[in-house]
């Protein structure tokens, strides 16, 4: 058999590599260039923007703390001799009223010598005077001799008298001079007591105030005098009241790693010594630049923000300076009033990214 030509073979392949081109070709359908695909295939975010604004931010700061004694509102019972207890009529807590009987005391056995020496001073001094009086009559005494005695007896007279209105004479029932809750008994039944030592400690129940906890950085946004809601913790459908700060200290409380705030309390609020008390406090930051909470958005450990310029996103890294429920008062370079932030559909936005805004309603 023999073999096809050369000739032919060359023919079979060309017509082969016409044919397979004429239907590559014939299925190819005209277009645009894929660079242009792709340009004209480039996503639009449809975004709602709102104006950055200038302005002041209210903010409200939620304290927790307790009812505590107002200065001056410890009142010490003590005695000015030194006394024995003979019988201790209150506890500690318990509430007491104006003139109800705290304890009972009488004068100890060194005082009690101290009141005999007395009365023999004066008696002695009484007289002595009486006989200088007689000898001054005579002319045997001087003038000098009898205003000396007479100085004498004075004193001796004196010293007495303050002894007997002091109590030392006689057993002696201590009473409360207000109302209010014992804080302390210092003292139990028997017991010798030095003069002047506290006996027991009274907190006056009108003379009480609230101290809330706030975190440091924000001190300086409270002012003396400002207004604060207060309620109780525990207590739902409780009547609020308010009450205004006093004072504020200007170091952190070692136990609680916070700063006091002291709040005086209208009269009568009902509230008594250790109640737990929830605080409510509106701030007010100083001027800057405010958005809508929507608008700030965390990315790791900062915050970014979008405006749009010339159809585009532009991203900002800005620090939260005070913020609300509603609004965000921040800060950052190339951010400004007027700005148009991106408040709706910013998740999606890359930094360049071509943006179809909306303003908010």
């Amino acid at each position: 058999m023999r073999r096809p030509s050369k000739g032919i073979l060359i023919a079979v392949v060309i017509f082969c590599l016409a044919a397979g081109a004429y239907w590559f070709f014939k299925d190819q359908k005209p277009g645009p260039k894929p660079e242009l695909s792709e340009k004209h295939a480039a996503v639009v975010a449809s975004v709602t923007v709102e104006p950055v604004r200038m302005g002041d931010l209210s903010t409200e700061i939620t304290a927790y703390g307790d009812v505590v004694p107002a200065p001056g509102a410890i009142q010490v019972v003590s005695v000015p001799y030194e006394s024995r207890v003979n019988s201790v009529m209150v506890s500690e807590r318990q509430k007491i009223s104006r003139g109800d009987p705290l304890l009972e005391l009488k004068a100890s056995p060194s005082t009690i010598l101290e009141l005999d020496q007395a009365q023999t001073a004066s008696s002695i001094a009484r007289q002595k005077l009486s006989h200088v009086k007689e000898l001054f009559a005579l002319k045997l005494a001087t003038n000098a001799q009898l205003l000396s005695a007479q100085e004498s007896f004075r004193q001796a007279a004196a010293r007495l008298e303050n002894l007997k209105k002091r109590g030392v004479d006689g057993a002696r029932v201590l009473r409360s001079g207000s109302t209010g809750l014992i804080d302390k008994v210092n003292i139990q039944e028997g017991a010798i007591v030095p003069a002047g030592n506290p006996l027991i400690e009274i907190i006056s129940q009108n003379r009480l105030e609230v101290r809330l906890g706030v975190e440091p950085d924000v001190i300086n946004r409270l002012s003396e005098g400002d207004p604060v809601r207060l309620n109780y913790v525990d207590i739902s459908g409780a009547r609020e009241i308010t009450g205004r700060i006093r004072k504020i200290s200007r170091a952190v409380n070692p136990k609680t790693r916070l700063v006091d705030v002291f709040i005086t309390l209208p009269p009568s609020t009902g509230y008594i010594l250790g109640e737990y008390i929830v605080g409510r406090m509106v701030t007010a930051s100083s001027l800057g630049l405010v958005v809508p909470r929507s608008a700030v958005l965390p990315e790791h450990e900062n915050n970014i923000l979008f405006t749009v310029r010339n159809g585009r996103a532009v991203k900002h890294l800005v620090r939260v300076v005070v913020e609300n429920d509603k609004d965000v008062q921040v800060s950052g370079p190339g951010l400004k009033a007027g700005d148009m932030a991106v408040v709706v559909g910013n998740y999606e936005l890359k930094d360049g990214m071509t943006v179809r805004t909306s303003e908010a309603r």
